[in-house]
């Protein structure tokens, strides 16, 4: 039986390429361009509006407002152009700090994978770039379609994680307030040091877990 379809959700996206990334297929549609797309992720449709309007020549003051444009973030870079790579790290820092407060999603996202023989950037320094920037991380090749489903899906999912722990945790707070112990913030404290003395081991589960976009 087809899937029962809820309200349409219209997400905002943008899509920052760091140079060299060359998007070309990815979202069907030309550069420097806004443009639709409707996709059923899990039983729910979703509509997601690209933004795909950044350039690097463009003044700090209109990269500054893209930044602070959208309800997800797809940074692009050139998996054979290492400075295409570093350029999408420092894209990381400088939207860190335009949206310092706000727990938006941040996908890292190593494009051209299609171009073995040309690769100057491993799987493994994308995957650990994501983890040191607390982003997500995919390889696609937008001139094969590879994995480009997958990245707007995972995008969507993302999107409803973070909607849905905020929900989560109001309530929990809620509870937490009601009914917590000295034995509860003793556990807390406690767990704090333990997780200081484990930073190698939270960083290999976050590594492991860092290109799947289904889970925060």
């Amino acid at each position: 039986p087809p899937p029962c379809l809820l309200p349409s959700l219209t997400l905002f996206l943008q899509l920052i390429r760091s140079p060299e990334a060359d998007t070309g297929s990815m979202a069907a549609a030309a550069v420097r361009n806004t443009y639709d797309r409707s996709i059923i992720v899990d039983g729910e449709e979703a509509s997601l509006v690209v933004f795909d309007i950044w350039e690097q020549d463009d003044s700090q003051w209109l990269q500054n407002h893209c930044m602070k444009m959208g309800d997800a973030y797809i940074i692009v870079y050139s998996v054979t152009d290492k400075v295409s790579f570093e350029k999408a790290s420092e894209l990381r820092i400088q939207l860190r700090r335009a949206r310092q407060t706000e727990d938006i999603p941040i996908i890292l996202v190593g494009n051209k994978s299609d171009l073995v023989r040309s690769r100057e950037v491993s799987v493994d320094e994308g995957r650990a770039c994501a983890v040191v920037f607390d982003c997500k991380f995919i390889e696609t090749s937008a001139a094969l379609h590879h994995n480009v489903k997958d990245l707007f899906e995972g995008i969507v999912r993302q999107i409803r994680l973070r909607k849905d722990s905020k929900e989560d945790n109001a309530r929990r707070m809620a509870n937490a307030k009601r009914r917590e112990s000295i034995s509860k913030k003793a556990k807390r404290f406690l767990g704090r040091i333990v997780a200081k003395n484990n930073k190698k081991m939270a960083f290999k589960a976050k590594s492991k877990s860092c290109h799947d976009l289904s889970v925060l």
